[in-house]
Parts: C-alpha cells; sequence; structure tokens
C-alpha cells in the first residue's frame, strides 16, 4: 500500500502526533455485494487509537467472529471498531435504507454518529443484542398519488463497547401553507391541493459534518421542510412568480446539543430569502464550520439574494445573477455577530456543470483553512479563472479575516478531503494528494492517490478509508495512545491552551504552552 495513506491526521487540533511504527496497519471487510452499493464511508479514532469505520451492506459478513445478520436485501448500515493495532472488536447494524455521512469520537471512546433514514423503519442492533426503531412517518404525496417516507436525520450516541446509548431523530415536517395550490397549474388534470415534489426532492435532513467541542456536539445538515425541535422553517418561494404556486427548496444550518443528545439549539441557517418572485432566486451551494475559542463560525458559498440567521441577529445578501452567469460568493461569520461578515466575491461566470463545495474546514491556530471546489472566477482571488471544477485549500486569518494564502492545483479536479497537520495541510483528490505547508500554502509534495473511487480518505487523527471494489478498507499507523489523547483532549476541551501570557487559544501553539486540566496546571513544549 502506497505511503500516500500514511497520513497522521489531526483535524481541528495543531498537535503534532509521532508514530511507532509507520507502516501501522490496514485491514479490510467486504459488507456488499456489488460495488454500486457501497457507501456511508466515515471513520473516528478514540483517545487510545481505536479506530471505527462505517459502511453500507447489503448481505451478510463475518466480524470479530460474529456474523452481522443478512439484511435482507436491504442496504443498509454497519459500524465496526478496531483496537489500536488493528485486532477486530465488534460491530454493529442499522437495518434498513439508511446511510451514514459523519461520526467523530470523544475522548473516552464515545462515539457520535450523524446519518440519515430513507426507510419506513431502521432497526439498529448494538453488541448486546439490543434493539432500537427509528421510526420515519410517511406521508402523502398527492402528485404522484403514493404515501412517501419523509428523509429524516438520525444521531446516535454509542459507547466504547458497542452499547447504543442514545438516539435522535429530526424528522421534517411539510408546512402546511405550501398545500396550497388550486386548480391544475401543470396541466395534468390534477385538482386540489398539491406539495410539488416534480420540482425539488421531499422534505429532508442531510447531516454533513459533527464536531465534539468542550460539552457540546455540534452539527451540521442540509434540511427542506420545517424542523420543529430546532425552530427551522423550510424556504417557500414563489415560482414562475404566480402567487398560489410554493416550493420548498434546499436550505443549511448548523444546530449544537448536548453530549445526550439532548438540549438541541439552532446555531445558524442560510436559507434563499423567502418568497421572492423570480426565476434567477438560488439557494445556498455549500455551508462548513468551525469552532474558534469556543465560538461556532459558518462558511458558506451561495448565489442569489440569502439569508444568514442566527441568535444574534440576521443578514441579507443579494450576489449578481447576470447573463454571464452567477456571482458565487464566499461568506465567513461569526454566529455572534451575523451582521458583519467576511464576503469573498467571485465575479459571475457561467454556472452550467459548475460545482460550489466546501469539503472541510479546521482551525489552525489562528487561521481557519477551508478546502472545498469551484468553477469559474475563485471566490478568494478572481484573478484565477477556470473554466472546469478545481480543488482548492485556503488558509483565512481568524482576526483579520484576511486571505493568509490559497493553494489550487494545476490538475483540475474536484476536493474529496482536507487533512490538518500542525505542520502541514493535504488536500486530496480522487487521483492525487497535494500537500502545502500550514503557515503559508508553499508546496511540499504531490503524490499519486491511486484510489479513484475512495468515498472518504479520512476522519480524525490516525485512520483512512477507502473502498476496493466491494471492499472497505481502513488504513492507520500505530500511533502513541498518550500523543492521540492529548490531541483528543485539546480538541474536545477537556483541557484550556494558554500562552505564557495568560491567553487562552484553540489548540497547542509552537514552543512553550500552559495546560490547564481537572488536576492542575503543566508547561508543554511543542
Amino acid at each position: 500500500m502506497k505511503k500516500i495513506l500514511l497520513m497522521m491526521v489531526a483535524l481541528v487540533a495543531t498537535v503534532s502526533i509521532s508514530a511507532q511504527d509507520d507502516e501501522g496497519w490496514s485491514k479490510s471487510f467486504a459488507p456488499v455485494s456489488d460495488k454500486a452499493e457501497l457507501g456511508g464511508l466515515c471513520t473516528a479514532v478514540a483517545g487510545d487509537g481505536s479506530v471505527y469505520a462505517s459502511s453500507t451492506y447489503n448481505q451478510a459478513f463475518t466480524f470479530a467472529g460474529k456474523a452481522v445478520a443478512d439484511p435482507d436485501g436491504l442496504t443498509s448500515s454497519c459500524i465496526v471498531k478496531y483496537d489500536k493495532d488493528g485486532a477486530e472488536k465488534w460491530a454493529i447494524s442499522l437495518v434498513g435504507k439508511c446511510k451514514i455521512y459523519a461520526m467523530t469520537a470523544d475522548a473516552d471512546g464515545t462515539l457520535y454518529v450523524a446519518g440519515q433514514s430513507q426507510d419506513e423503519k431502521v432497526v439498529i442492533t448494538d453488541t448486546q443484542g439490543h434493539e432500537k426503531e427509528i421510526q420515519n412517518p410517511k406521508r402523502l404525496d398527492p402528485f404522484f398519488e403514493e404515501f412517501v417516507s419523509a428523509n429524516e436525520g438520525f444521531f446516535a450516541k454509542i459507547d466504547k463497547d458497542g452499547v447504543l446509548q442514545s438516539i435522535l431523530t429530526l424528522i421534517p415536517e411539510v408546512n402546511p401553507d405550501i398545500l396550497s395550490i388550486v386548480g391544475d397549474p401543470y396541466g395534468m388534470g390534477m385538482e386540489g391541493p398539491i406539495y410539488d415534489y416534480s420540482f425539488n426532492d421531499p422534505v429532508y435532513v442531510l447531516p454533513k459534518k459533527i464536531v465534539l467541542d468542550g460539552d457540546k456536539v455540534y452539527v451540521a445538515a442540509g434540511f427542506a421542510g420545517d424542523i420543529a425541535e430546532l425552530g427551522w422553517k423550510g424556504c417557500y418561494l414563489n415560482y414562475f412568480g404566480m402567487d398560489e404556486t410554493i416550493l420548498d427548496v434546499k436550505s443549511l444550518g448548523i444546530f449544537s446539543m448536548d453530549k445526550n443528545l439532548l438540549n438541541l439549539a439552532s446555531v445558524a441557517t442560510v436559507q434563499a430569502t423567502e418568497k421572492v418572485q423570480t426565476m434567477t432566486q438560488y439557494y445556498p451551494a455549500t455551508i462548513d464550520f468551525v469552532v474558534y475559542n469556543g465560538v461556532p463560525h459558518v462558511a458558506f458559498i451561495g448565489a442569489g439574494e440569502l439569508t444568514l440567521a442566527t441568535a444574534a441577529g440576521s443578514k441579507n445578501f443579494a450576489f449578481d445573477v447576470t447573463d454571464d452567469g452567477l456571482n458565487h460568493a464566499l461568506v465567513l461569520a461569526n454566529v455572534n455577530a451575523p451582521e458583519q461578515p467576511k464576503v469573498f466575491n467571485a465575479a459571475p461566470a457561467n454556472y452550467l456543470g459548475a460545482t460550489y463545495s466546501l469539503g472541510d474546514a479546521a482551525i489552525a491556530g489562528d487561521a481557519c483553512i477551508l478546502a472545498g471546489t469551484f468553477y469559474g472566477n475563485f471566490p478568494l482571488d478572481n484573478a484565477i479563472t477556470v473554466d472546469e471544477n478545481a480543488a482548492f485549500v485556503a488558509s483565512i486569518d481568524m482576526k483579520e479575516c484576511t486571505l493568509n494564502w490559497r493553494y489550487i492545483p494545476n490538475v483540475h479536479a474536484e476536493a474529496t478531503c482536507m487533512i490538518v497537520t500542525g505542520e502541514e495541510t493535504h488536500l486530496a483528490t480522487a487521483e492525487k494528494k497535494y500537500t502545502v505547508k500550514t503557515a503559508d500554502g508553499k508546496e511540499k509534495d504531490i503524490m499519486e492517490q491511486g484510489f479513484a473511487d475512495a468515498s472518504s480518505y479520512n476522519d480524525q487523527y490516525c485512520s483512512t478509508i477507502f473502498a476496493d471494489d466491494t471492499n472497505v478498507c481502513i488504513f492507520s499507523p500505530k500511533l502513541k495512545p498518550s500523543n492521540v489523547q492529548a490531541a483528543q483532549d485539546v480538541q474536545n476541551g477537556a483541557v484550556k491552551v494558554y500562552t505564557l501570557e495568560g491567553i487562552e487559544r484553540p489548540a497547542l501553539q509552537k514552543g512553550l504552552n500552559i495546560i490547564q486540566t481537572a488536576e492542575g496546571t503543566q508547561k508543554v513544549l511543542k
């Protein structure tokens, strides 16, 4: 296996982690019979170096000496655990049409999972044989005259032994106001109120990212419809200027909860401005976030008329839509001061075939490192223009909200993953990995990736996951558990980091640091 995969990862934290054995270990299992059914690949790493991995599965397989039950033809999901040496520990199943989109682990090995259910029922079976059903109510879609399930978001807390601790579901609802269409607007011989699924997806919650910070869990997600628990409302827009025709379009949001998956609170939403009677109205394309000095900061890319809303206020944006194309702007905002965002504008460019995405965001010292994909004019530097989808990684100063540096590979390809360590930032595409210095963005290395079908390259600290035909492959270098624990503690707020002058820092910095723990203080040299 190429050494490209030997990446010692420290997402968000800037703690350097040293390996005991560069070669580490690699393992694989075969959860599907058809490569096309493989997805939902995520990893997370516990403080002792144990690795969790998720995948879809549609056939029985054996893991840690125990059979994982056949899901009877359903493309379901599973989670497996390896110890720090790569030995199989346990597997649990989530039977029903569902997919896991993000995972993270606490310092003690507690796992937090974010996924989406597209089935009427998903049954989670943990290592103790306990079964928990995730119910997904069905509703009538009058346009197609059939019952459909909402694509609900689900969140699970699982302890280090694979025992399910708690489940949270967010079930989107259709706003009654949307059931106001009368007559036969589409000339299809249908009368009466309809919810128009023909122009947009059914209501849904789609998690993108899950992060632990202190005693809180933060989640970024896309949604359509109303989410009562968060006070989120779907974005209902007039279509073709017809007052009676209202659609629900894609919205993006961030919310928080405690570690028991309770006390939910909205952190931010980004939506198209409500009820705009224009064909040039667009929705936000992509969202991400970082937690800097304990405060969430939201990053998003979008075009048209958009609104950012937080508990501290809201801000309306109007990004140009012209005959030449769309102005896809990148916005970075402190959720405590949404009225003072930093906006990086791109000159309008033809939208056809374009991708705008944020693959990941992480804090490194006082910088926000962003990776993603753009098309046309680069929002962070309009002097850069491409005529195909291109990956990028960039550093933004969190104090001044100015661009530190940006790096764009010469060979255009969509970004698939970003890995940030104390010294290096790795930008991955399906074909190659690009390494730059985190401090200044100077190119250090370009290596062949060799895994064009990889869905995910890493999650936290030391794990890599990719698809090889019908196999799910996991790789991890052997790490010193104390180093992993220290990095995890800093990220998750279990310790506080200060300069010699007493200024709190988000992570260990080069030089001498003061570490405050429950047991006292100590000096740490990085």
